[in-house]
């Protein structure tokens, strides 16, 4: 028995003020946080990496953009910088098909802009316009084909690059039985650039072929000519107007594949005109009529001739889409060029494949049409 004269003390030393020199207790959250990076090392580290290597990629974007370049955002910024005069735009029958420095003339105070974009549409082609010309041309040229009106195609290209949050709320306003499409590819394009890796992995590739190829000679023929042919096309985006056309375009002779039974070309296989609709990508070109009037710009359909074997393989296509032109040219009051291959001497040598125009068939139509330009003054 404990005398009544001897006190117990009981310290309670979760209250206890610890001394200075005492290192204080961590919290359980924190002990745990540690335990956690302690047993995921490794994961930690692969991602602390993979971030880093994402990074590092990033630096060098103007390198990647040199082997692989996303033409559609090029050609906007390029034209922006230039503000010419003369805007050409449609598809790729455009790019490979209409040198702006001919179509301008001699005029040294003349200038020509290719805005063509491969695999485009009439949506797209208006984006571009608008974005492109900030100093809204004296001339736009729409080198227009059936291709461009089928509502039942869109290009992703378009919503990746060319659209603000702007655009794409116009869109579904504009054209709401795509909304779903054009979201989709909207964001996707947005979250492809998250990732430098994943953003740039095509030129990437390109790249690494033509190292690869210095390093051993011969080692992939097909990818080193698919390299080169993306660099010499990037170096003609960046330092000219916009003209760059394509070697295989270029030289190619449509004849040539005739004669070794070559059963259809690139632009068939992707089904560019299957399913043909129109109506809905119609509603942009009412808008780039707008933009024009709203601008005093000068605006000029340019039916583009195709391959004899093109418009015979897809009668019924290229006679709704003519119906349509036809259309728009009376309510509107346009002026719509219709040359025709006899008109222009253009037979299946001066074409690439069922579409594309080759170097020759290109200086014949380019030429064509600059005397067909009326200049207003000043």
């Amino acid at each position: 028995m404990v005398s009544n004269s001897v006190r117990t003390w009981r310290v309670n030393f979760k209250t206890l003020p610890l001394p200075r020199f005492a290192p204080r207790l961590r919290p359980r959250r924190a002990i745990a946080a540690t335990a956690y990076l302690q047993r995921n090392r490794t994961v930690a580290l692969f991602l602390v990496g993979l971030i880093t290597l994402d990074l590092s990629v990033g630096l060098f974007h103007d390198l990647w953009q040199r082997h692989s370049p996303d033409d559609y955002a090029w050609r906007v910024q390029a034209c922006q910088e230039r503000r010419p005069d003369l805007v050409l735009v449609g598809g790729s029958p455009v790019a490979e098909g209409l040198n702006p420095s001919v179509v301008a003339g001699t005029d040294s105070d003349r200038h020509g802009f290719n805005l063509g974009m491969s695999g485009g549409t009439t949506s797209d082609f208006y984006h571009a316009v608008i974005h492109a010309c900030p100093a809204p041309p004296r001339v736009l040229v729409y080198g227009i084909t059936a291709s461009d009106l089928n509502d039942s195609r869109g290009e992703p290209h378009g919503p990746h690059s060319l659209m603000t949050w702007n655009d794409l709320a116009g869109w579904v306003r504009t054209r709401p039985e795509a909304s779903e499409w054009v979201v989709r590819h909207f964001l996707r394009g947005k979250l492809e650039r998250i990732s430098n890796l994943f953003h740039y992995r095509y030129s990437i590739r390109l790249w690494a072929a033509i190292k690869v190829n210095d390093a051993f000679p011969g080692g992939s023929p097909l990818t080193l000519k698919e390299a080169e042919e993306q660099r010499d096309y990037a170096a003609g985006l960046v330092s000219g107007n916009g003209y760059s056309p394509l070697k295989g375009f270029e030289h190619a002779h449509f004849s040539e594949f005739k004669k070794i039974g070559a059963k259809g070309t690139r632009f068939d296989h992707l089904h560019y005109l299957h399913n043909y609709r129109t109506g809905s990508h119609l509603k942009y070109l009412t808008k780039l009529i707008d933009w024009c009037e709203a601008n005093r710009v000068t605006l000029i359909l340019l039916d583009m001739p195709v391959t004899a074997d093109l418009e015979r393989m897809y009668a019924k296509e290229f006679a709704e889409f003519r119906l349509r032109l036809g259309e728009v040219e009376r309510e509107r009051g346009l002026r719509v060029l219709r040359p025709t291959r006899a008109e222009l001497r253009l037979e299946d040598e001066q074409f690439a494949d069922l579409i594309h125009m080759n170097r020759d068939g290109a200086n014949r139509l380019s030429t064509w049409l600059a005397s067909k330009l009326e200049w207003s003054p000043r």
